[in-house]
């Protein structure tokens, strides 16, 4: 059968079978249907509800906790700026005198004057709160004169406490223990009685009397509002009790920034509730501190609990329990006789908690329109869907009869031509000419021959150069009498820019052997060239210089800088080990110092660095170490930044000191094992990341 006729029979069973039994069983089924969707989309709204709910109360007691924090963290600052102030009182200083009139406002604040609109100024004071000053006030006298003296500076620290979530804070106040009283913001005039006294205010006797940092509610004198106000003591040089510094916190405010979605506005309620003292559940000792829509003040302690008129008992001692013990929550109960969704928040510190409740008419209401107009809208779809299902049919068929030649002779033509390609035929090209997608496939299909060709060519090239890198380094290791040496390089592409290499000098040196190891910056090809560039100019002129390695080192560098191209350069270390006198001196361009193991006392020492990198200057000077001599079970390990630079998944870095810690775990084991192990201990470390560098490493084991 052909192609066409498969893609008519397809096209016809695709479209009419699906079509026909939806008509059958949209009948029998489409009452079920309506049910199970109504069920389930109503119960997905409220799950969501639920779940939007306590996440709104978890996100206001995050803020909470922060702003407490804040304004913790703030005041203990100032009051440690205020005693610094009391501690440098200078007695030949006349302390200077502040005006009562305040005109000076800043303008980033300026939205906050009107928490300040019901204070009342007397004669021609000038009531404009000030944030950028202190009132000073004092009922006996004059003030004290270190702490006006510093008052500008504390203005300013102020400000910036002040600055934070503005919109939650009322004042800031001092009181020292002679009567000496700053209100921030400035308002500009004393705004109490004359005679009044903030040192008789509960939070001054608290601070006074607990020594320690308290938060306590209270009704504001200046705005009738209820706040937090947060007291912390000051101390003098003696560690006396001295006063104390105290913020008020707007909970009205703080309750505001607890935000719910527009639709649940109406008849929603936002609540906070103080806990009854010690461990008590009663609901008569649960006091309303602030909400939405009215407030309980708490002047009249006798007055029983607005809860009961708008909570089941039982219900709201279960939640202050549940929120005791850390874990908010979600209850279904009538509030004030209205079915609604309680949200409430966790009290571990015991001091109180927030509510939400939401109408829960106001949810059903909505689920119910969704339901409706998703039936609505799903009518309409299926209406519409099956006049272009109908259509579609209709213009496959006609299609699959008209077009079917069309697709199927370019993808004949394409099938030949790929199994040319298979075969190795690179210049196999079709001719397509259809002005469609046929086309565009028959237009790639001609890039990709070329393409396989040239990768080809790179990769034979690439494995010419792997093979020729590889057979650059040393086959075998060095056999000394007291001395184990061994060497590894793991490349990160198919060529690399490290390399090691041993030179054998017994011939010319008598006992005497060169370790070197490099590291070209880049990698790849260039790399590899440069590497292989190197190791062959060292291997003939490190005979020729002996025990002159900065000469051997010098010579290279002026080829390096010469030679090599812009920018490009590398790092070198040229050791000469003697297996007689078991000693090693070296020559270090630019690479990082190589790690020294001393077995007798388990320290680890590096050998420095004695000059710059090659291929920069090429009048760098390179200078000869003095030769250290090992003992029996000294280590020495020269490696390149592809080890400790090694990233794992989380872009943390091997690091030092795991080589370090890999080297003293594996210290009685031979060279060739303490080299394999670091770098099994850098694969694990990154496993799961790309090897981004090549790592090579050349380890010295004093083993006589």
């Amino acid at each position: 059968m052909t192609i066409r006729n498969k893609l008519l029979i397809l096209l016809l069973s695709v479209s009419l079978i699906p079509l026909v039994a939806y008509f059958v069983l949209d009948l029998s089924f489409s009452r079920i249907v309506r049910n199970r969707v109504q069920k389930s989309l109503q119960s997905a709204l409220e799950e969501r509800a639920a779940e939007r709910l306590v996440e709104t109360i978890d996100n206001y007691e995050k803020t909470l906790k922060m702003s407490s924090q804040t304004v913790r963290y703030g005041l203990r600052h100032y009051a440690d700026q205020v005693q610094q102030s009391l501690w440098s009182v200078d007695i030949d200083r006349k302390p200077p005198r502040f005006r009562a009139r305040r005109v000076a406002i800043s303008e980033n604040l300026s939205k906050e004057i009107g928490k300040y609109r019901s204070l009342s100024s007397s004669h021609d004071q000038i009531s404009t709160v000030d944030f950028d000053s202190h009132f000073i006030h004092s009922t006996q006298g004059d003030p004290n004169s270190s702490l006006s003296s510093d008052l500008p500076r504390l203005g300013r620290l102020c400000r910036d406490i002040y600055s934070i979530n503005p919109e939650s804070k009322l004042w800031v106040y001092t009181v020292l223990n002679d009567g000496t009283t700053t209100l921030y913001p400035s308002p500009g005039f004393w705004p109490y009685e004359q005679d009044y006294d903030l040192r008789r205010e509960s939070w001054f006797i608290s601070a006074k009397a607990e020594a320690q940092f308290r938060p306590g509610q209270r009704i504001e004198p200046l705005t009738g509002k209820t706040v937090m106000t947060a007291a912390i003591p000051l101390f003098d040089q003696a560690g006396s009790f001295s006063g104390a510094i105290a913020m008020d916190v707007d909970l009205s405010a703080i309750l505001d920034d607890m935000q719910i979605p527009p639709e649940w506005e109406q008849g929603a309620w936002k609540l906070l509730i103080r806990l009854p003292p010690g461990r008590k559940r009663e609901v008569e000792q649960a006091r309303i501190v602030c909400c939405s829509t009215f407030l309980e003040t708490p002047h009249e302690p006798n007055k029983p609990s607005r809860l009961r008129e708008i909570c089941e008992p039982e219900t709201m001692a279960e939640m202050i329990e549940n929120s005791r013990r850390g874990q908010p929550g979600l209850v279904r109960q009538p509030y004030d006789g209205v079915d609604s969704l309680w949200a409430y928040g966790s009290s571990q510190d015991g001091a109180g908690f927030p509510i939400l409740v939401v109408p829960y008419q106001r949810i059903v209401e909505q689920a119910n329109y969704a339901q409706q107009m998703l039936f609505k809208d799903n009518v309409r779809a299926i209406q519409i869907a099956t006049v272009l299902i109908f259509l579609v049919i209709v213009a496959a068929v006609v299609l699959a009869v008209m077009r079917a030649r069309n697709v199927t002779v370019p993808i004949t033509h394409l099938a030949d031509a790929a199994g040319k390609l298979a075969g190795g035929d690179y210049d196999v090209r079709v001719n397509i000419a259809t002005n469609d997608e046929l086309q565009q496939l028959g237009e790639v299909f001609n890039q990709v021959g070329p393409g396989l060709y040239e990768r080809q060519r790179i990769k034979q090239s690439l494995e010419l150069a792997r093979e020729i890198q590889q057979n650059f380094l040393p086959k075998e290791d060095l056999e000394l009498d007291n001395f184990d040496v061994a060497g590894l390089c793991r490349y990160c592409d198919e060529t690399g820019g490290d390399y090691y290499d041993m030179l054998d000098l017994r011939d010319v040196l008598p006992g005497q052997v060169g370790l070197v190891i490099g590291d070209v910056s880049g990698h790849g090809l260039p790399a590899a060239m440069l590497m292989i560039s190197t190791g062959s100019i060292l291997r003939n002129n490190a005979p020729r210089h002996g025990e002159n390695l900065s000469a051997a080192i010098s010579e290279l560098n002026r080829h390096l800088e010469k030679n090599s191209e812009t920018g490009k350069f590398m790092t070198l270390f040229y050791g000469l080990l003697d297996d007689k006198k078991k000693t090693l001196s070296w020559t270090s361009a630019g690479h990082d110092p190589a790690i020294w193991y001393k077995a007798q006392t388990g320290d680890i020492s590096e050998l420095p660095n004695t000059g710059m990198a090659l291929g920069i200057n090429d009048d760098a000077e390179f200078e000869n170490s003095e030769p250290v001599t090992l003992q029996i079970g000294d280590i020495v390990l020269i490696g390149t930044d592809g080890i400790w630079e090694a990233a794992d998944t989380s872009d943390r870095m091997y690091g030092k000191q795991r080589l370090i810690d890999s080297i003293k775990s594996h210290k009685d084991e031979s060279a060739e094992r303490i080299a394999s192990a670091v770098v099994e201990s850098v694969l694990d470390f990154s496993s799961g990341a790309p090897q981004t560098d090549d790592i090579t490493l050349l380890v010295i084991k004093c083993i006589k």
